[in-house]
Order: structure tokens, then sequence, then C-alpha cells
């Protein structure tokens, strides 16, 4: 196992060590959608102010019993737009999070059936509802305003709908060469495919079911009698195929949150490389028998990436042992420890920078204890 991953914080006393990788890959992508969230209530990002017009105008408002109407008799469509985004945002994410959180937290204590249970809502629902709105949000608001029940999943179509919409909000978050939305669908709606999330939740859900697709066996009650050797096979498929959902979740949500605040794009650029660097490292744990070809593409397609984005630079190409660090600090292959402590302070991520600040100290005081070897001078050298 990385060492990179014994650093995790309340490491799941359950979870077998080849799923750490994946785990820990999960809550990375959760952690940087909390932090868009705290950061963004934090700064009055999902506040606004509009000006009244005039006495009447204030006058109207003070008699009106719902905002949204009054926007809409005053004729303030921009401004009724702008106020659903920052209202409706906040809310999905942190019902996002809350599910994802608590889903992975069931994993860890291998309680798989609670597990998929969690993941039905945010996968199904809240991630449809931010395609939605990230891809015809004219739409999502008339929808919203008049028939919310047609904005359900079930409601959109059959499986060719849900795939025209992820394919049209892959293409919205430039990702088209890391996704595939027929596979997204399919994972996340195909109750016939064995390679499915949803294959797995009804049976998480009910004790009996009776769909073709997923009917109970004879003799059997859906995911009570689970053994080790089932819950190995629980935990392969999770950890298989949740971190390349959430990566495309974050993804989503980070392009919906850019229509109502601007995130600094050094500060994402180097979340994306540290994630990148955790994708590869989780893709080293992968068991052959998971591997698919959308998880061949979008792993090599992230790999392709970070190594361009290194060697733009003027870094190496990453080793396995540099995307221990890139992934754990942001520090780039050969990168001194100050460069990076000065680029996190560039955008405020102090956490991190301190971090980094007490591996140098660290690095330091253990440098003073043997001589340089050639092992060392690389890690500090350009």
């Amino acid at each position: 196992m990385n060492k990179g991953m014994n650093k995790l914080n309340n490491r799941p006393p359950f979870l077998p060590s080849e799923f750490i990788a994946a785990h820990y890959l999960c809550y990375r992508n959760h952690d940087i959608m909390l932090e868009m969230l705290r950061s963004g209530e934090k700064h009055g990002v999902f506040n606004a102010e509009y000006p009244f017009r005039d006495e009447a105008d204030r006058h109207s408002f003070e008699e009106s019993e719902d905002i949204f109407t009054w926007l809409s008799e005053t004729k303030r469509e921009e401004e009724r737009v702008d106020l659903l985004r920052r209202t409706i945002f906040p809310a999905v994410l942190s019902d996002f999070l809350h599910f994802v959180y608590e889903a992975l937290a069931c994993s860890g204590k291998a309680k798989l059936t609670v597990a998929f249970a969690l993941l039905r809502k945010p996968l199904q629902e809240n991630l449809h509802l931010l395609e939605s709105i990230a891809t015809d949000f004219d739409s999502f608001a008339a929808k919203l305003a008049t028939e919310p029940h047609r904005l359900s999943a079930g409601g959109s179509g059959g499986l060719s709908a849900h795939q025209k919409r992820i394919d049209i909000a892959i293409n919205q978050i430039d990702e088209t060469d890391r996704f595939d939305g027929e596979y997204l669908a399919v994972l996340r709606y195909d109750k016939r495919n064995k390679d499915s999330f949803a294959h797995v939740f009804d049976t998480a859900i009910h004790l009996f079911t009776d769909n073709h697709a997923i009917r109970t066996e004879p003799m059997n009650i859906n995911f009570i009698f689970s053994d080790n050797e089932s819950r190995w096979s629980q935990w392969s498929y999770i950890y298989s195929r949740l971190p390349y959902v959430l990566t495309y979740a974050r993804l989503l949500f980070e392009h919906v949150l850019a229509a109502v605040k601007k995130t600094d794009p050094k500060y994402i650029e180097d979340m994306e490389r540290r994630l990148s660097a955790s994708t590869l490292l989780w893709s080293e744990t992968i068991s052959e028998e998971y591997i698919v070809p959308p998880l061949t593409k979008f792993i090599n397609a992230t790999k392709s990436r970070l190594d361009s984005q290194c060697e733009s630079q003027g870094y190496r190409v990453p080793s396995a042992r540099d995307l221990d660090q890139l992934a754990d600090t942001g520090r780039m292959p050969g990168e001194t420890f100050l460069s990076a402590y000065t680029r996190n302070m560039s955008y405020g991520a102090r956490a991190t920078a301190a971090k980094a600040v007490r591996q140098a100290v660290g690095f330091a005081q253990r440098l003073g204890s043997r001589k340089h070897s050639d092992e060392d001078a690389d890690l500090h050298g350009k």
C-alpha cells in the first residue's frame, strides 16, 4: 500500500487496505466540493442584493408572499435566474454531500447495504438535477415553477435521454477525453446491466425485488446473507466505480458554481493535479476483472494530462513516488518545499501550506542527522 494512504485520519477499521486508495480519493472529491460550499457561504457568494426601482417597487415587494413570484411579476428575469442559481445550488450540493459522506462512512464500517442505499439519491437524483441546471437552465427554471415533478430522474425519459443529458454536460465541462456519457448513464440508471449501481440500489433497499432484471433468487433475501466474500465483491464494485462518478460530479458542481462565482483558476489547477495523482494511485489498486474500457480511457487521459502539466512547467513526468507527494501536498516532481509553500499561500490554502511547512521542517531535521544522498538532492532540485 502507498505511504500516502497511511496519512488518512481516522482510517476505517474494517476496510481492507486494498480499498484505502479509492476511499481516500472519494473523500478528496467530497472534501473539495464541501470546501466550495463552505467558502461560498463564508464569502456571501450565495447571497444577492437587487435594488428597488422606486418606492412603489419596494411596496410591491413587501406585499408579495414569494420573492420568485415578485421577480417574475416585476419582469426581473435576469435577477430571478441569478437568485435561483444562488438558492438551489448550495441546497442541492449540501444534500448530495450529506448522503455521499454517510455512504462512505458506512462502507468503511462494512455496512455495505446501507452504503448502497445511501448512494442512490445523490447519484440518481441530485446529480440529475445539477445536470439539468447545467445543460438547460431555462427549461429547469420553467419546470421548477410549474411542474417540479418533471425534474425527477424517473420522469426525464429512458436510458437514451439520460445519456443525451450527460453527454451535453460532459461537453460543457470540457471532459470528453476522460468521461463516457453512455457508461455514466448505465452506471446510474440501467437496472438490466450488472455493471451498474442501479442494478444494486433496489436490492439494497428492498428485501425482495420482482423486476426481472433484479428478481430475488429462490431461498434468498436481498443482501441479508452477505458473507466476507460478498462484502469483498461489494467493496470491489463500489471502489472501482465510485471515484469515477464522484470526479465527474465534482467537475459538474464546479461548472455550475462558476456561473455564480468564478474560482481562482490556479487553485483549480492545483487541486486537479492533486486529484489526478490520487486517481493514478487508485488505478493501481483496481482488480483486473473490474477494469472496463471507460475506466481505461479515464485513467490514461488523466495520466496524459498530468504528465503534460508537469512537463509544461519544467518538471519531470511523475514517478510512483512523486504521485504520493503530489497527491498529498501538491508538490510537483522535483519542486522545492519553498516553491510549493509559496504557491499554496498565493491562493489562500493555508492549511495545505502549513502541512507542507511541517513536512519541510521534519525533512530538514532528518537531513541534519545523515548525509545527503542522491535521492535527497533530487527532492530538493528542480
